[in-house]
């Protein structure tokens, strides 16, 4: 009896293994029964940030019709679904071989991410029957080609003109222009002869990482020497940085880099010379009234057709006169005298009194400075001696009126 059942469970056991192993046999059929080519990609090959447009061509190779047959795609950095758009479409019913239908044309959106990259990445391909995706008839993957172009440019200078022996700061602003993100950069720059040198730190600046669209300044405290001659020098400007060429392999524990150096020269001008700066200094007030002003040019460059004037203010009054005067061309460490016809509303105390000195620089650019001076507001020096002049002859007048007066009192005495 135990024999019996025994051998019963035995044959059950076999009866079941052989027909496992026939589904098994028919499932490796079914795997090869669909094939999935790439027909092609738009745009080939696809940039960085760009949508991509696949198309596929599923084909059944089984001798017998499936039906509902589901393509999906299994995106995966860089990767990523397109909003409003399937990643999963249902083709319906694909004929047996030989027959017309049995192949369909399928079409997908993908976006790829900003900061890939060039190289191939795979895209995974499932193939299945509706509501059948854990056994997925097929499951495959195709590369496609994406390009990463690394571009920079340098945007923008902060100086156009520099003082001579002036410290002043230079900036350079570089922007990333290209598909990828910038990596590794070393920016460079130096001028015709060395005329201007950077103070404090050297002519080299890094920068570790510039994102896609982004810009990074690097700044510099430059100085050129005093005694250069005014006029426009030539900047040479270096960036080198990281350029990915090809991804050659990708595996699950990361990527192999193909990499080289990208080189970028350019040039700009920055002009040496320019503005330059005065000095006013009270020297006299003349015996007519007016107040004498020394003007120097205490700056690095030549002042050409230089004015002084007083404009109207608080406090003075010109007198009559031009409130104005051309005082000409005023080289560096050079000064020249400058009278004005000026009233005080007080006297005896300090009046700050404004003036404005306009100039042609050295780049042939017009230019006004305004100054300020305490000057103490005195009265002339004529009004003053004629003041005094005034008084003695009043004693004069007096003493002679009163001699009068006592000739007049002893006549008549004398008389009587």
């Amino acid at each position: 009896m135990n024999s019996k059942k025994l051998s019963s469970i035995i044959v059950l056991f076999l009866f079941i293994s052989i027909a496992f192993g026939q589904t098994a046999m028919a499932l490796t059929n079914s795997d090869r029964g669909l094939i999935v080519d790439l027909l092609n990609q738009n745009p080939d090959p696809v940039k960085p940030g760009d949508i991509l447009e696949i198309r596929f061509s599923v084909q059944n190779t089984r001798s017998s019709t499936t039906d509902n047959v589901v393509v999906e795609l299994v995106p995966k950095y860089p990767f990523s679904k397109v909003s409003g758009q399937p990643i999963i479409e249902n083709i319906g019913k694909l004929g047996k071989r030989y027959e017309d239908e049995n192949s369909k044309v399928v079409k997908f959106e993908l976006l790829v991410d900003n900061n890939v990259n060039a190289g191939q990445y795979p895209l995974e391909v499932l193939v299945y029957e509706q509501g059948n995706r854990d056994h997925a008839s097929l499951k495959q993957e195709v590369m496609i080609d994406i390009d990463s172009e690394s571009n920079a440019e340098i945007e923008s200078i902060s100086l156009e003109k520099l003082v001579p022996g002036k410290k002043t700061n230079l900036s350079f602003v570089i922007k990333n222009v290209g598909n990828s993100p910038l990596k590794n950069a070393m920016f460079s720059w130096e001028s015709t002869s060395d005329l201007i040198l950077p103070v404090g730190s050297s002519n080299v600046k890094y920068i570790n990482f510039i994102d896609i669209g982004e810009n990074a300044t690097v700044e510099y405290q430059v100085l050129t020497n005093v005694n250069t001659k005014p006029g426009l020098y030539k900047l040479d400007m270096t960036l080198v940085y990281d350029d990915v060429e090809e991804l050659q392999t990708i595996t699950q524990a990361g990527t192999l880099e193909n990499q080289k150096r990208k080189t970028i020269e350019s040039k700009a001008g920055i002009y040496i010379g320019g503005t330059t700066d005065f000095d006013i200094v009270f020297v006299e007030q003349t015996q007519r009234g007016d107040y004498s002003f020394s003007v120097s040019n205490i700056g690095n460059n030549k002042a050409s057709s230089v004015t002084i004037s007083i404009p109207d203010q608080e406090g003075w009054n010109v007198n009559g006169g031009s409130n104005s005067v051309v005082l000409g061309s005023l080289q560096k460490g050079d000064y020249t005298i400058a009278d004005f016809g000026i009233t005080p509303d007080t006297y005896g105390e300090f009046l700050p009194l404004k003036f404005q000195i306009a100039y042609t620089s050295s780049d042939g650019e017009r230019e006004v400075q305004d100054k300020e001076l305490s000057v103490l507001a005195s009265k002339p020096v004529l009004i003053q001696e004629s003041a005094k002049s005034s008084g003695s002859k009043s004693w004069v007048v007096l003493a002679f009126a009163v001699a009068c007066v006592a000739g007049f009192v002893f006549y008549k005495k004398k008389k009587l």
